[in-house]
């Protein structure tokens, strides 16, 4: 039910328009496979939402990018690794640990990227975002 609202919740909020003022989140990206989503803000947070894998669920925490580019996403809820999100050749993307197959940036305009960056201010309210490294 919990995965259930919190996709249900991130469809409505990047498809309905929204009182936001002003636009921001220029620099979040937002990756889809199928029905999962990973939104990495600019903010270094992330949202994952994965509804088509075994644990399913929204995962949220921090990143950082590493030499080679890749993205060291860590929980935090629990400080444990979630991902490695490494860039393919062909623009798509590969992740450990949350199932097989290929991500694929969205492009996406001022108004969807308005709302990704609703969810990505809203991780600073996270009680384990002031200790996360960021």
């Amino acid at each position: 039910m919990k995965t259930l609202l919190a996709a249900t919740l991130l469809l409505s909020t990047l498809a309905t328009g929204c009182l936001c003022g002003g636009f921001s989140g220029g620099n979040d990206r937002v990756l889809a496979r199928n029905n999962d989503s990973i939104i990495l803000c600019e903010n270094t947070g992330f949202i994952a939402t994965l509804t088509s894998q075994q644990g399913a669920g929204v995962i949220e925490g921090t990143y950082a990018i590493a030499v080679d580019s890749s993205i060291i996403a860590t929980r935090g809820d629990n400080a444990s690794a979630a991902f490695v999100l490494m860039w393919v050749g062909d623009g798509t993307a590969t992740t450990t640990n949350l199932g097989t197959g290929a991500w694929t940036e969205r492009q996406m305009n001022t108004t969807e990227l308005d709302h990704a960056d609703i969810q990505c201010q809203d991780l600073a309210s996270r009680s384990w975002w002031s200790q996360s490294p960021q």
